[in-house]
């Protein structure tokens, strides 16, 4: 009896060094894995300021190299996007040399804005459908495209840089232009008739040298809305709004299924 008193006092004693060693290796493993996580944490986000900080410096270096190669000069930069990234736009004024590629960014300690400045004229489009193609982590096509604008009434032209990600000519899912959840004849199906026959203030092709607005940029019957845009009705990527997209556009639409005269 006393025997069995004294192997179950041992047992409970074992017992008890083993939780107690398994106390001392958790306190001294758990501060270990938090500094781990923490590492891991911010060489992650390291990581990443690396990739931003590569391709923001690439835009702006390829913008200006293309821009003193002048109008048409293109190319298509293809380069990582990281995750995390809220807008891209830019800022400053054409002609003051102080104009900046801004791209805003979630990092582990708040939302930071990341400029990079360009020494020459830019423009880009990053909004409306193309906002998913800038903005979504992974890799990027980006098109640089070198323009003049139209001439002032002293004949004068400005050069600028054109930017925009998903290529040259990304292919659009856009068939409501004016986003009011209705395909309406007389909105949705004439700006597309529009664009298609190469209408004034409406390019049926993506400009080359000469900026033209409507390309990119809202005119028309729904001015100011980034997706009344003529490269919104180009659905096979193919820079040029044409028969193709027409039916297309009847498919998804019901509207123009007719063949339109000039398309």
């Amino acid at each position: 009896m006393k025997k069995r008193k004294v192997l179950r006092n041992q047992k409970g004693q074992a017992a008890f060094e083993y939780m107690l060693i398994a106390v001392v290796i958790g306190i001294m493993i758990l501060p270990a894995a938090y500094m781990f996580y923490r590492y891991s944490s911010s060489s992650a986000e390291q990581i990443d300021k690396a990739q931003l900080d590569k391709l923001g410096r690439e835009i702006v270096t390829t913008a200006e190299k293309v821009y003193y190669q002048g109008p048409p000069s293109r190319t298509e930069l293809e380069a990582r996007m990281p995750k995390g990234i809220l807008n891209l736009s830019i800022i400053g004024n054409w002609g003051t040399g102080t104009q900046q590629l801004m791209i805003k960014a979630i990092t582990e300690q708040a939302i930071t804005d990341f400029p990079y400045p360009s020494k020459v004229n830019i423009n880009g489009s990053f909004n409306g459908s193309l906002n998913e193609l800038t903005i979504g982590a992974g890799i990027k096509k980006v098109s640089i495209e070198a323009y003049e604008t139209l001439a002032d009434p002293n004949g004068q032209t400005t050069i600028f840089v054109h930017i925009n990600f998903g290529g040259r000519c990304p292919t659009s899912v856009v068939y409501d232009f004016n986003t009011n959840g209705v395909y309406e004849p007389a909105i949705d199906g004439m700006f597309f008739a529009s664009c298609c026959v190469n209408a004034a203030g409406f390019p049926k092709f993506r400009p080359s040298k000469t900026w033209q607005r409507g390309w990119f940029d809202g005119t028309g019957y729904a001015g100011g809305n980034p997706y009344a845009a003529c490269m919104n009705a180009d659905y096979d990527g193919d820079c040029d709004v044409d028969d193709s997209d027409r039916a297309q556009f009847c498919t998804t639409t019901g509207l123009l299924c007719a063949p339109i005269a000039g398309c």
